[in-house]
């Protein structure tokens, strides 16, 4: 349990969740809205902070909605945060993604985000997915594809940072381009009728660059700096250069950051729902 804890925790500090939580159904999710309806049992795993998750529950009501993370303090967030809105529809636990804590046939939905490509063994969720899943139920998959991100202006030590980055991820057995692979792993798992779509998260006004340059800053602070420098990769001089540059980067006019995801809706075998 421990390995697998480690593969898809990386990067959850107030940064990464502060990034996360800005993300609604309606918009990182719209590919998949479309095939909700009320009163539709849905399962949102690798929930994070549960912002698209209590968008689900809205959407589904008076269905139900269950938002399952590995991390219990992001479980315990969410709950909070579906408490303060009075969102009763929804609750949140801790689950492994490998050993989810549902009989076979539990759900109308499942939905995943940023989780597929932070598994060592992406095979092995997708079949658990599709066993919680009833017959005809349906599976939404977004995940992200360094490969297609674009970045204008890209410093150079932009580009070591998000060099470093991948090569980390690399190390605990993540893929940065897995995001042109979920169609084919959903195949493998035994999914069919599938449909792919493609997307960009776009971040170009002014405010909401420094925002990200800041969260981009953040993740340095509190975990990438520490991973990159102890492992040789990177200087004290080089961590402060890749600071600098974000915020040289936020300011810069016209300045385009666009991170590529890759989408999938396929169901299970069986009547459609």
């Amino acid at each position: 349990m421990t390995e697998d804890r480690e593969e898809y925790t990386m990067g959850y500090g107030p940064a990464a969740v502060a990034l996360m939580g800005a993300r609604k159904a309606q918009s990182h999710a719209a590919f998949f809205v479309p095939h909700l309806k009320s009163g539709m049992k849905v399962l949102d795993c690798g929930c994070g902070p549960g912002s698209v998750t209590l968008g689900f529950a809205e959407l589904v009501a008076p269905g139900e909605v269950v938002g399952t993370d590995i991390e219990a303090s992001q479980t315990a967030l969410a709950t909070e945060t579906a408490a303060r809105r009075g969102i009763r529809n929804v609750r949140f636990e801790a689950a492994n993604i490998y050993e989810l804590p549902f009989p076979d046939s539990s759900f109308d939905a499942v939905f995943m985000s940023a989780l597929i490509g932070n598994l060592r063994e992406p095979i092995r969720g997708l079949r658990e997915a599709y066993r919680v899943l009833k017959p005809g139920g349906v599976i939404g998959v977004k995940e992200f594809d360094h490969g297609g991100d674009i970045t204008y202006p890209l410093e150079p030590a932009m580009a070591k940072y998000d060099e470093l980055y991948i090569k980390l991820r690399a190390e605990n057995g993540h893929n940065g381009e897995s995001g042109r692979m979920i169609g084919a792993l959903l195949l493998e798992a035994g999914f069919g009728e599938l449909a792919m779509t493609a997307s960009y998260e776009i971040l170009s006004d002014p405010k909401v660059l420094q925002g990200a340059a800041q969260v981009f800053i953040g993740l340095l602070a509190e975990t990438w700096s520490d991973e990159f420098t102890s492992r040789g990769w990177a200087t004290a001089d080089d961590i402060q250069s890749m600071r600098e540059a974000w915020l040289r980067f936020a300011s810069f006019p016209g300045a385009l950051f666009a991170a590529a995801w890759c989408e999938a809706v396929a169901h299970k075998d069986g009547a459609t729902t």
